[in-house]
């Protein structure tokens, strides 16, 4: 099969986003930002980043740096975080039915390479790793570029908005994922070609699409 599946892979694959809330709100003691309660979590992510952020009084010119920040803690986390549940199970089914996998991710070799030996997914045939979390649109097409794909065989999974257009500018047919960052409800803004609620979603979808 010449298909590949092309992850994202914080909140797709490993789940996240309860330490990202942490992380943001040692942070927003420390620089005097609004902090996130968990009554206000599920709002959240009905918004946008830059959205999300404004409400958090977050200044929208200070979201990069916020970014490479919560990335970089998240560095001595991941390694022992849980895969999303049911997702190994997924990728190891997506390998057996013949499709190339890949991801994209913005944590170091290191970890990434730790987490997915810990827990029995070292399966991916191609891998990018990228230092800036935001500009998703330029990575899929280096990770396309650079490993040769054809856009019209590469299917691309992620969890936030910014996934699905960043997927679509470059031309890629693609799955959002409703587990991860942004509600079901923001994710059909974007008008990805598909919605899995859970990780068995994708196989059933891929059995008669892609």
């Amino acid at each position: 099969m010449d298909k590949t599946i092309l992850f994202n892979f914080n909140g797709t694959i490993v789940d996240t986003s309860s330490l990202a809330i942490d992380i943001y709100n040692e942070i927003a003691e420390k620089k005097g930002y609004r902090k996130i309660n968990d009554e206000e979590v599920a709002y959240l992510s009905t918004l946008s980043v830059t959205d999300r952020f404004k409400r958090l009084n977050v200044p929208i010119y200070k979201l990069p740096s916020l970014g490479i920040t919560i990335k970089q803690r998240y560095q001595k986390y991941i390694s022992n975080l849980d895969p999303v549940s049911g997702i190994n199970e997924v990728i190891h089914e997506l390998k057996k039915r013949g499709y190339r996998l890949g991801f994209l991710t913005t944590n170091s070799r290191d970890v990434t390479h730790q987490f997915l030996t810990s827990n029995s997914m070292n399966v991916f045939d191609y891998t990018h790793y990228s230092f800036n979390p935001f500009p998703k649109t330029k990575e899929i097409f280096s990770f396309l570029k650079k490993n040769k794909l054809n856009q019209k065989d590469v299917l691309y999974i992620g969890d936030e908005l910014r996934d699905i257009k960043a997927a679509k500018k470059n031309h890629l047919y693609c799955m959002a994922v409703s587990w991860g960052y942004d509600s079901r409800e923001l994710l059909i803004q974007g008008e990805p070609d598909h919605i899995a609620d859970e990780p068995q979603d994708i196989l059933n979808i891929l059995q008669s699409k892609f």
